[in-house]
This record gives C-alpha cells, sequence and structure tokens, in this order.
C-alpha cells in the first residue's frame, strides 16, 4: 500500500512540475511617441498662367529667356503695333491742335467775344480725343504682355514674326519659390488634422531632401469613392531644387504623447481582437484584450488594456492559456 501511494505522489508531482511552463515576461516601454502619417504626395507650382495674348497680331519682339527668372510686371513679349501707333500719332496731333482752341476760346470768351456754346464745343472735341488717345493706348498696351507674377519660364512656342491669336499659349509662368504639396487622407484622420499641422518632405530622386512645412488648406469634401480627403501645405524651394510636377513623400506630423510600448510579439489576435498574457501576483496567467496603436522598429504601442508595471509575456505564448501558473525566464 506504500508503494502504491508512493508512486501516486511521484506521478502526481511529475505532472504538476510539468504544467509550470517557462515563460518571457517584462514590463512595458514608457516612451514620449509623436503620430506620423506617410502619404505619396505632388508638388504643385505656387502660381502658374499660361501666356496668351488677348488679341491676333504677329510678334515683333521676344524679351524672355526659357526657363529663366522675370520680376512681376517685366515686358515678356511684344507685338506688332504699327498701326496702333499712327492712329495714337494721329490723335495725338488733333489733341494739341485742340488744346490750341480751348486756349483761344477761353481768352475770348473772357474779352466777351465769343458765346459760351463755342466754348462748350471746344471742350467737348477735346474729352473726346483724350478718350479716344486712352482707348488707343490701351489697343497698344494690349500689345505688350508682361509678367503677372515672380517666376520662372517655361520653354516658348512660337517665334518673333509668328502670327499668334487668343487662346495660343507662348509659354508658360511658374512660381517656384513657394511650392504646393497635395496629398490625400484617409478620412479617419479627419478629426486629428487641423490647419497649421507640421509635416515633412522628402524624396527618394533627391538625396537628403527634408524639408518642413505647415498645411494650409483641408478639403472639407471627403470623396466617396476613395474615403479621402485633399490637403494642401507649403514649403520654401531653396534653390529651386523641386520641380512641380514631382512626386514626394510627405510625413504629417501629429501631437506628442507619452505610451507604453511592449514587444510586437506579445499581442495575438482572435477575430480581430487584439490580446496579450499578463502573469499576476501569484504567477498565474491573464488574458488581457487591449487596444493597440503605432508600430515601432518590434515595439507596438498599448494605447488600453494594460498598466505601466504589468508583466507582459512575450516568448511562449504558443504553451499558455488563461489561469495556469507560470515560471518566468
Amino acid at each position: 500500500m506504500k508503494i502504491i501511494s508512493f508512486i501516486f505522489f511521484f506521478i502526481s508531482s511529475a505532472v504538476y512540475s510539468q504544467q509550470i511552463i517557462t515563460v518571457g515576461a517584462n514590463i512595458p516601454t514608457t516612451k514620449i511617441i509623436e503620430d506620423t502619417l506617410n502619404l505619396p504626395a505632388s508638388v504643385i507650382a505656387n502660381e502658374s498662367v499660361k501666356i496668351t495674348p488677348v488679341v491676333s497680331e504677329k510678334i515683333k519682339k521676344i524679351f524672355f529667356q526659357e526657363g529663366k527668372f522675370v520680376k512681376k510686371g517685366q515686358l515678356l513679349v511684344e507685338l506688332v503695333d504699327l498701326e496702333e501707333q499712327a492712329v495714337l500719332k494721329q490723335f495725338d496731333a488733333e489733341l494739341d491742335e485742340a488744346n490750341l482752341n480751348y486756349e483761344r476760346a477761353k481768352k475770348l470768351i473772357s474779352k466777351g467775344n465769343i458765346s459760351q456754346s463755342i466754348l462748350d464745343n471746344r471742350i467737348m472735341i477735346r474729352e473726346k480725343l483724350i478718350a479716344k488717345i486712352e482707348e488707343i493706348e490701351a489697343k497698344i498696351d494690349d500689345l505688350k504682355i508682361r509678367a503677372p507674377f515672380n517666376g520662372i519660364t517655361s520653354v516658348r512656342n512660337f517665334s518673333e514674326g509668328s502670327f499668334i491669336k487668343p487662346g495660343d499659349i507662348i509659354t508658360e509662368l511658374y512660381d517656384i519659390k513657394t511650392l504646393k504639396i497635395q496629398a490625400f487622407v484617409p478620412e479617419s484622420f479627419i478629426t486629428k488634422l487641423k490647419e497649421d499641422n507640421n509635416f515633412i518632405v522628402t524624396s527618394d530622386l533627391i538625396e537628403g531632401l527634408n524639408i518642413s512645412g505647415k498645411i494650409s488648406v483641408i478639403d472639407p469634401l471627403i470623396d466617396t469613392k476613395t474615403r479621402t480627403f485633399k490637403i494642401q501645405g507649403r514649403i520654401v524651394n531653396k534653390n529651386n531644387i523641386i520641380k512641380p510636377g514631382m512626386m514626394v513623400k510627405l510625413k504629417l506630423l501629429f501631437e506628442k504623447r507619452e505610451s507604453l510600448l511592449i514587444r510586437e510579439n506579445s499581442v495575438f489576435n482572435q477575430d480581430d481582437i487584439s490580446f496579450v498574457y499578463l502573469v499576476n501576483k501569484n504567477k498565474k496567467i491573464e488574458k488581457k484584450q487591449i487596444k493597440v496603436g503605432l508600430k515601432f522598429d518590434g515595439m507596438i504601442e498599448v494605447k488600453d488594456g494594460i498598466k505601466a508595471d504589468d508583466l507582459i509575456v512575450y516568448e511562449g505564448i504558443n504553451k499558455i492559456r488563461n489561469g495556469v501558473e507560470v515560471k518566468i525566464k
């Protein structure tokens, strides 16, 4: 009987010892982290315009160089204006004569030698000529095409002597000292993103590119097909290194916060819900549902479900279950 009891005790002890599993566990790491969102983005010129004439005429002179900087108001193209200049010269001569007649009439009416109606008629002739001169000067001005803002010209599509008409694009002008960065953000960030949010622009094509900027426009419309909304920000384009139309990488930066980080392999999912195993004071396993956040180099943020002093199992997860006793490696 004693032999049977001893054998039973030996077997029970062996089974019990087999049930105590050794696991790896440690407490979470506390770290200040910053939400980020990486997106592909496109570059847009701050301002752009197609340089076209408003009248049909031949090109008399081209004053700009392709791909060069021009200042606002700088003369780019002058169209032939021989007819308009001839008409202006004629009107100037007629105005000189009208001014003389007006001055004579003023002297004569002061002496009572002519009637008021004659003076009024000469005033009317003078004012009509002034109006005609202003009209022809406006036409001549339309034949001089100037830069509407500071910018870089593109290639030109016409040469001197070419006949052009409204709608013909002589060249295009781009303001690229400041650039717009445009991207499409998932709708889940609609409450996080605010105007003046900081971002960083990088590029695989330009080594070392790292330019900071701020969001300037958040489109209020969410695209029902892509479930995204449009944003735009501005950056200063030093040395004009970035070109309109380029694709870049946009890294959006959000508010910093203190978070708990655990090893990524500590987390397991069931029915799209995240869980971890923790070791309680009695060295028994407790299964905890958690809410996860960002991932960092093998670590994962836990937003809810555990405390800073919890022992989280990261090794031996597949050998344990809720309630079992364990030993910590």
